[in-house]
């Protein structure tokens, strides 16, 4: 009952958080583009488009990982590195799309929430994201429990499914949301199992 408590909550908590930290970057990721001077009909540069899109999952990561970290406090000593992780997997993964879509000659608003047809390339961003985030955060679970490695799938999988679902509107963000917080809790529950002996 207790374990179904936390998974509960873990969830739940994800929902709301994941849902309000993605509008606020929203209104981010608009501000940047703005401040180059560009309304949100044009495509912009390919720094404009990296630069909002930074700064649009840095204020993702950084909600969630404040989450997370928050409730991983009872199980083991979580720095703010846990933090840091996530917002690094977002970090590096926008400047990775960055860099590609430049060399492709592709505006990133070309296949944003505002302009696409095919959602894949964005979920594929945010997929690596969650890749990215979830191999740096294996490394602090490393002494703490034996299948930490499990925690590299859910984050990869979660995001880049909670974006596709950003395209069908605000409902089903909110239902995003939940798959992320639930396929995360279901795994680390998982995890928290697996506690080394000392």
């Amino acid at each position: 009952m207790k374990e179904m408590n936390a998974y509960t909550k873990w969830t739940l908590h994800h929902t709301w958080v994941v849902t309000a930290s993605y509008l606020i970057s929203m209104i981010v990721l608009l501000l940047i583009h703005g401040a180059f001077g560009f309304s949100m009909k044009e495509d912009g540069t390919y720094l404009s488009n990296t630069l909002m899109h930074l700064g649009s999952g840095i204020v993702l990561a950084l909600g969630t990982g404040l989450l997370q970290r928050e409730l991983l406090k009872k199980y083991f000593l979580v720095s703010f590195s846990w933090v840091w992780s996530l917002i690094a997997g977002f970090v590096l993964a926008e400047l990775i799309a960055g860099v590609v879509l430049w060399k492709l000659e592709v505006y990133r608003g070309l296949i944003n929430l505002f302009n696409a047809n095919n959602h894949f390339p964005e979920a594929a961003i945010f997929a690596l994201a969650g890749l990215i985030a979830g191999i740096l955060q294996c490394r602090l679970l490393s002494g703490y429990y034996k299948n930490r490695f499990y925690w590299i799938a859910p984050g990869t999988l979660g995001w880049g499914v909670f974006i596709l679902s950003a395209y069908l509107g605000v409902y089903v963000i909110i239902a995003g949301a939940l798959f992320y917080g639930a396929i995360t809790g279901f795994v680390l529950n998982r995890i928290l199992k697996s506690k080394n002996q000392k």
